[in-house]
């Protein structure tokens, strides 16, 4: 039987990690929260991440580096970027498969359930 799917919510703003943590945890799935990208790849050395969902004003080319070296580190960890402003970086970044997808917020969360869901369904076993 496959384990539950984990899902690691990362935001530098603590309103809006406890906002995004709250709703996907209210469809049952097992959520963690990370204050920023130290404590997300702490995070991530240490427990088992199907998903990231990521917020962040835009994927800034420093960014683009992080996510980049995330996907290079812990590849069977698929990323939603939630951005502020799409910008070509984030474009490049899901064309080049480093996300999954990216939604401009604000964010319906319907529309993000349903983006978790399907990266979910995506995700290889461990």
């Amino acid at each position: 039987m496959r384990p539950p799917e984990s899902i690691l919510v990362v935001s530098p703003d603590a309103t809006t990690l406890q906002g995004l943590t709250r709703a996907l945890v209210q469809h049952g799935w097992p959520v963690l929260s990370a204050f920023g990208w130290p404590e997300a790849e702490s995070r991530l050395q240490r427990i088992p991440v199907s998903l990231m969902v990521t917020d962040m004003e835009e994927l800034s080319r420093d960014e683009f580096s992080t996510v980049r070296r995330l996907r290079s580190e812990f590849p069977r960890v698929g990323i939603i970027a939630l951005v502020s402003f799409s910008t070509s970086q984030s474009r490049a970044a899901e064309s080049e498969g480093l996300v999954l997808s990216v939604l401009e917020k604000p964010i319906a969360l319907d529309h993000l359930e349903e983006s978790v869901r399907v990266a979910l369904a995506r995700a290889p076993s461990p």
